[in-house]
């Protein structure tokens, strides 16, 4: 597994920064784990990590995979999900989404740089607090 983003306590939103993706032409498919270790805040408090992709080298970026939201009591757990670049796209034409695809993943081809975005939103007592990593495993073809 490679770590896209490492365990840390995170109070505010806020994004990986680029991920350069060697070779994307060859990636044909991922999988994606996101450990949650501490959701100790109130359950209004709320996570949602995002997946994102760029074509034009990291000035658009555009949702790609939404894990499931957490909530702020919901306590440690784990959430994966699959990605392949052979399936046909949901969504042949779209506008960019910017950390506003609903809970799920859109398959197809990927631009090569990546970045995980997330946004964490607090119920008012800002004591808001997650603890989390992304990991992916990615997996190419054999040229």
């Amino acid at each position: 597994m490679q770590t896209l983003v490492a365990s840390a306590a995170r109070t505010a939103s806020g994004n990986s920064g680029a991920l350069t993706i060697r070779h994307p032409d060859r990636l044909k498919s991922a999988v994606l784990l996101l450990t949650v270790s501490v959701a100790a805040t109130d359950a209004a408090d709320t996570l949602d990590i995002y997946v994102q992709h760029s074509v034009d080298g990291g000035t658009t970026y555009d949702d790609f995979i939404h894990f499931t939201q957490v909530l702020g009591n919901g306590g440690a757990k784990k959430f994966i999900t699959s990605w392949a670049r052979d399936l046909a796209p949901e969504s042949e034409l779209k506008a960019p989404a910017d950390k506003t695809l609903a809970a799920g993943v859109l398959q197809g081809p990927l631009g090569g740089t990546w970045r995980i975005a997330w946004v964490i939103v607090d119920s008012g007592d800002a004591n808001q607090s997650f603890t989390f990593k992304v990991e992916a495993q990615l997996m190419r073809d054999r040229r």
